[in-house]
């Protein structure tokens, strides 16, 4: 995983939100999650033990929690990029990413997706969701 930027402003006198991206690359293993494209350039989303996935983004978590830069920080985002694109129905190309918020304490998953995926995987969408979410609840 290669970290793309690190920004930190000010939304108001005692709101400070930071945001991390990253580029989930080949060396972390997550080929897993894709099934080869098919004729029409379309790949399912393989079911799978997500638990690997959850674990790399939690340890990118807990390295942010450690940097300095993390002090008074009230809302934090974590955009996690892959190389996957997909088209979808009106010709526009969709990257799968996953992106984490926490404020509060509390953490947050959004997945951005093709509506292909949508339409041929929404559970496991939501399985990795989930696994995340419980990991990083942890």
């Amino acid at each position: 995983m290669k970290k793309l930027f690190d920004e930190t402003f000010p939304y108001g006198e005692h709101d400070r939100r930071r945001t991390q991206w990253y580029q989930l690359e080949d060396e972390d293993h997550l080929g897993f999650l894709f099934a080869p494209p098919e004729e029409y350039g379309v790949s399912f989303l393989v079911p799978s033990d997500y638990a690997p996935l959850a674990g790399l983004l939690a340890q990118a978590v807990a390295q942010s929690h450690q940097d300095p830069e993390n002090q008074h920080v009230t809302e934090t985002h974590w955009v996690f990029y892959t190389n996957r694109r997909d088209g979808d129905a009106i010709g526009d190309q969709v990257r799968f990413t996953i992106m984490l918020r926490e404020k509060g304490g509390r953490f947050d998953c959004d997945i951005h997706y093709s509506d292909f995926l949508f339409a041929s995987a929404y559970d496991e969408i939501a399985a990795i969701r989930n696994t995340i979410l419980d990991r990083l609840g942890e």
